[in-house]
């Protein structure tokens, strides 16, 4: 497999991931206790950084702020959120 075709695979990889943990996120059943505290962390820090910070950029794949960031405003978007605010911004990556 050559270099963009693999890159395109680990985009499509982390993209379905990143989707379905936001999915799971929003629609998973926590402790009441867990979900005011996810609410507000992500209150500030917003559903794009959020996912940045605490979903994508952790995952063992070694992902790049790129391809998370392509990721994470897919997910987002996909369930209202604001995604990306601004090309550059990557929430300190």
């Amino acid at each position: 497999m050559d270099d963009s075709a693999s890159r395109r695979a680990t985009a499509a990889v982390l993209l379905l991931v990143v989707v379905v943990a936001v999915a799971a996120t929003v629609g998973g059943v926590a402790a009441e206790e867990d979900e005011e505290k996810h609410a507000a962390a992500e209150e500030k820090l917003g559903c794009f950084c959020d996912c940045m910070k605490n979903l994508c950029m952790t995952l063992g794949t070694r992902p790049n702020k790129v391809d998370c960031a392509t990721a994470c405003t897919e997910g987002c978007t996909q369930i209202g959120q604001q995604g990306q605010p601004k090309n550059d911004d990557f929430c300190g990556f």
